[in-house]
């Protein structure tokens, strides 16, 4: 094929045109999500395979399924020089502080006729 009409562009993160053949991962994905959701037990997965075939664009349409289901996310990155804790708790933090605010402003909104 012409490299210049080939869809495909490998890059870190970079979605194709067409996700083929990722449906049955897909659902999978949206199953557990729901199960979790709905206070279920399920299983839990893990993507593996060569640099570039599409675990990182995977990971991204899971984060945006699990985000219009309502869940907080975090994408993190393994680095071999940061320790476990270092890499989650600025995520988690920036999740808290994030479910803070929505309860603040939810108290004020309910408290906001009392005030007036």
């Amino acid at each position: 094929m012409d490299p210049a009409l080939n869809p495909y562009a490998p890059g870190a993160g970079t979605p194709p045109p067409e996700l083929t053949g990722r449906g049955p991962l897909l659902e999978n994905a949206r199953i557990a999500l729901t199960r979790t959701r709905n206070g279920l037990p399920t299983k839990s997965f893990i993507l593996v395979g060569l640099r570039g075939v599409g675990k990182t664009v995977l990971l991204n349409r899971v984060d945006d399924q699990a985000r219009e289901g309502g869940f907080h996310t975090a994408l993190i990155e393994a680095h071999e020089e940061k320790s476990l804790p270092a890499l989650l708790l600025p995520e988690l933090r920036r999740i808290l502080l994030g479910l803070d605010r929505g309860t603040q402003i939810e108290a004020a909104v309910k408290t906001w006729p009392a005030r007036a």
